[in-house]
């Protein structure tokens, strides 16, 4: 390696044999969980895959025979969950063991982790953020979310739509970083191309990057922090130090562009304003300026990505499946009428509808693998040795995707949830069974990103006809029902298709009172 001398190669190596020696001294005869060959110092390095990791270990699992697998390289142990009982038995029973966080060194180190409580260990900061990211996103709240994500849907996406169906990616990433920005600052948003939106989305997108494993030596090797900037291979200092200014840059504008809102007399429905508010009135604790900054960035995080990855996997399952879509539309427009639009008072009575959605998070997880855990001290499950300080990974993944629960998971199927014509409890929920974590750590603002999907995909179905879009010679491109994951968001890749208004519905009419203007 070019970026490290010999002596510091040495070193390394001489520090991961210390520890190899010590680990297996801890751990008595107890067994390790089943997994890839080991081999002294780089342990599985060379069989580790650095994308599709779900997928792998998923198969992996299958092959062994096995449900919880260990891996190790380099001194870092990692085990890998595949099913939801063992997740649920160790996460959330023993919650006590397993509700921290390993270290990202690309981020915590040098990005700064402390600005998102997703990645900050367990403990009193981590309890202080959730706190205040829980007290707005409440039931008390549910109906602005509710209220929001319907208006931009309706004044963004639908309408950006109708006008210009061929952007449909950049239609989808307006909607939901505008209702992401709306929700957490309370700030007009451009229904395209809103300069914020396309901010906070570069910097989500090098964040997720800065957190992911393979993308970043520093992140196999900690060690490699220490070196300075001028040397080759340390390009991620330089990196991490202009991420750190956007960063910043992103959690101190927005958020004063919301006090000079209030400011001027205007109250905006948001994160933030309750946020202050809360504080000035100094009801049941303080909170400082610094923890509002840095939550509204959680809040701003749980509201976009994943809900921009599910929204498309969304639309590429009606494309590859019509008949699925047909029939979801005919329930629609049963409970809708012709020129109806759905709301969340809808819901209810769309049980099909509500299964398609069930069907999509399943079909593609958009976190696979979640955020890991993290071990707090040694443990023992059915036989196998956990060491302290080892990354827990629950495969969501591997779990939705279990043959003896959903029989031909790779098809997607609605239908799996249903027995006799009615909703069945017999089949788990994909929503509740792996989708957002598990135990303490597990996903907020849930509930955000699933009322957000509802009325994005039941307002796009109730307008317009998803079809393939036609090559040079008038024939249907043919697309692959195809998942990138190289960083921790699972997304379909690139696909073209064509949303046209439905035959019958003056769906001109029916957006009027919605395509101009702004959105606040």
């Amino acid at each position: 390696m070019a970026i490290l001398s010999l002596r510091d190669i040495l070193l390394l190596c001489f520090c991961v044999l210390i520890h190899f020696i010590y680990r297996n001294r801890r751990r008595a005869v107890i067994p390790y969980p089943p997994g890839l060959r080991r081999w002294p110092i780089i342990g599985s390095a060379l069989s580790m895959p650095l994308t599709y990791v779900h997928v792998f270990y998923k198969n992996l699992g299958d092959k062994l025979g096995t449900k919880i697998i260990y891996t190790e390289a380099f001194g870092q142990e990692m085990i890998f969950l595949n099913d939801a009982r063992i997740a649920k038995e160790l996460l959330e029973k023993r919650s006590g063991l397993y509700s921290s966080r390993p270290e990202f060194p690309m981020v915590a180190e040098i990005v700064d982790a402390g600005i998102f409580f997703g990645f900050v260990p367990y403990g009193d900061s981590w309890r202080h953020q959730r706190r205040i990211f829980t007290q707005y996103f409440s039931l008390k709240n549910q109906s602005l979310v509710e209220e929001k994500a319907t208006q931009f849907v309706r004044k963004c996406l639908l309408s950006n739509i109708y006008q210009n169906p061929q952007d449909l990616d950049e239609h989808i990433r307006d909607c939901m970083g505008g209702f992401s920005t709306s929700l957490t600052y309370g700030l007009p948003t451009k229904r395209h191309k809103d300069p914020l939106v396309l901010f906070a989305e570069d910097v989500f997108t090098r964040v997720v990057a800065a957190s992911t494993p393979g993308n970043f030596l520093v992140n196999i090797f900690p060690v490699l922090k220490h070196i300075p900037e001028w040397m080759p291979g340390a390009g991620f200092k330089r990196e991490a130090r202009d991420l750190r200014k956007e960063v910043h840059r992103f959690m101190v504008e927005p958020f004063q562009a919301a006090q000079k809102s209030m400011g001027g007399g205007t109250r905006p429905d948001c994160f933030v304003a309750e946020s202050l508010e809360r504080n000035q009135d100094r009801k049941e604790f303080e909170l400082r300026t610094e923890d509002i900054q840095r939550v509204a960035l959680q809040v701003y995080g749980a509201a976009s990505e994943t809900t921009v990855s599910a929204t498309r996997a969304f639309v590429l399952a009606m494309l590859k499946y019509p008949d699925v879509q047909k029939k979801a539309q005919q329930e629609l427009d049963s409970v809708l009428g012709l020129d109806g639009l759905p709301d969340f008072s809808d819901k209810p009575h769309l049980p099909y509808f509500g299964a398609v959605l069930k069907e999509v998070i399943r079909w593609n997880p958009v976190v696979p693998l979640g955020l890991p855990h993290y071990t707090v001290a040694d443990d023992v499950y059915e036989g196998h040795y956990i060491p302290k300080g080892c990354t827990i990974w629950a495969n969501a993944y591997a779990m939705l995707y279990d043959e003896s629960i959903f029989p031909n998971p790779t098809e997607f199927s609605p239908e799996r949830f249903f027995k006799n014509g009615v909703v069945t409890d017999d089949i788990p929920n994909p929503e509740e069974l792996a989708t957002f974590g598990f135990g303490r750590r597990i996903c907020p603002g849930a509930h955000v990103a699933l009322s957000m999907l509802y009325i994005a995909a039941a307002s796009l179905l109730a307008v317009f006809d998803i079809s393939p879009a036609l090559d040079e010679k008038g024939d249907p491109i043919e697309v692959e029902a195809k998942f990138v994951a190289a960083s921790l968001v699972s997304s379909p890749q690139r696909f073209k298709c064509k949303l046209t208004p439905r035959q019958g519905k003056n769906v001109g009419g029916i957006l009027k009172d919605y395509i101009n203007g702004e959105i606040i």
